[in-house]
């Protein structure tokens, strides 16, 4: 699968200066198949008239590599490896900075992406043993004897060691305000689901013909993953995304917090749609919220919220691996939230000290939902 050319073939490799887009398959988990089979399709699926640099890394729980996917006049197109990395966990900081730092080290460019395939639960703190799933925070490693090991939001958002153009989360739940607001500052624009994504994840075989041209086109990333899967039968007709411009989020936050501050009554959460694990309320519809505060103040929240929701999608339902069930979607803003409650203490702590809930004061109370 990966080609090892030689040293001169790899030294006149074609190189952009306008973009350099990393792929990190943090895969060393129960996604180990899918390795091989997202090089493959992007390898297949490469044009050589694409200006841009396409890197992926890939840890399978063996030898990490570091790949580089082009043409050549010898070989077409190719996935070169150029670089074997330390054994180490892809759930590691340090490792997600080392490989960023390499791939803008051998491609420098004028802008950056990251496409991040992995298990993951959006803010949920590592620690945090109720509620399920059992997968927590950003990217989940296996390592050693199958150990978990995990990557916290905050830790993810502090080993970017530079400002990307864009995030896309090939991975569960990360779709959320907590999520946007803590990488505002390191990315400008974020494509992820609120919800569960299903397998085979986005359409690799096509996205890097809308990240390579000129105007990049996130858009028609998440449309053909919402497409792809409205298109489904059964349980697998479920999608939830957005593409979110992180620019538009402090006055999101501005609204928010004017909102809440005259809101002195407690709300149901039980009504509220929510995207969630199972039958537990975790991940709550950011716009359902707001309006279940203030039906007055909806309209004003939501469109403030659309200036910066470029674009969203779901199928009628989402599947819920925690009950094998598609659970029915009435209302979708773009973004989940959590509400904080009094039955999960330690997420309540890590909740504090996210930038949103700073910003807002949302994580400094809670709510009894008597579940």
């Amino acid at each position: 699968m990966f080609v090892s050319c030689e040293k001169e073939e790899l030294a006149n490799a074609p190189a952009s200066e306008r973009c350099t887009v990393l792929v990190y398959l943090g895969v060393d988990n129960n996604f180990r198949a899918e390795a091989s089979q997202k090089i493959e399709m992007l390898t297949e699926n490469w044009d050589k008239n694409f200006d841009g640099n396409l890197l992926v890394y890939s840890d399978t729980g063996e030898k990490p590599v570091l790949v580089h996917i082009h043409y050549t006049e010898r070989y077409g197109n190719i996935a070169d490896t150029i670089e074997i990395c330390p054994i180490e966990n892809s759930s590691s900081p340090a490792m997600l900075t080392r490989v960023l730092n390499k791939t803008k080290e051998y491609f420098p460019a004028a802008s950056y992406g990251l496409i991040v395939l992995s298990h993951a639960t959006g803010w949920l703190p590592a620690d945090m043993s109720d509620p399920a799933p059992i997968l927590k925070s950003v990217i989940l490693d296996k390592g050693v004897n199958e150990a978990n090991n995990y990557m916290e939001l905050t830790d993810f958002a502090d080993a970017i060691p530079y400002k990307l153009d864009f995030i896309i989360f090939d991975a569960c739940f990360m779709g959320s305000i907590e999520v946007a607001c803590e990488l505002k500052d390191k990315v400008d624009y974020i494509v992820a689901s609120p919800a569960e994504v299903l397998s085979p994840g986005f359409v690799y075989f096509s996205m890097m013909k809308h990240l390579f041209k000129f105007d990049l086109d996130l858009t028609a990333i998440a449309r053909e993953f919402y497409e792809y899967y409205a298109a489904q039968s059964g349980l697998y007709q479920s999608a939830t995304v957005s593409v979110v411009r992180t620019a538009g989020l402090e006055t999101v936050i501005s609204v928010f917090c004017e909102i809440t501050d005259q809101i002195l009554n407690e709300t149901n959460i039980m009504d509220i749609q929510t995207f969630g694990y199972g039958n537990q309320k975790i991940y709550f519809d950011l716009g359902d919220y707001v309006r279940h505060l203030s039906s007055e103040k909806y309209n004003d929240f939501q469109s403030v919220l659309n200036n910066c929701i470029l674009y969203k999608a779901c199928t009628g339902s989402y599947y819920s691996a925690g009950t094998r069930t598609l659970q029915e979607i009435k209302t979708f803003s773009g973004l989940s939230i959590y509400i904080p409650q009094t039955e999960y203490a330690i997420a309540n702590e890590a909740y504090k000290r996210l930038k949103w809930a700073k910003r807002t004061s949302s994580g400094l109370s809670t709510t009894d939902t008597g579940i």
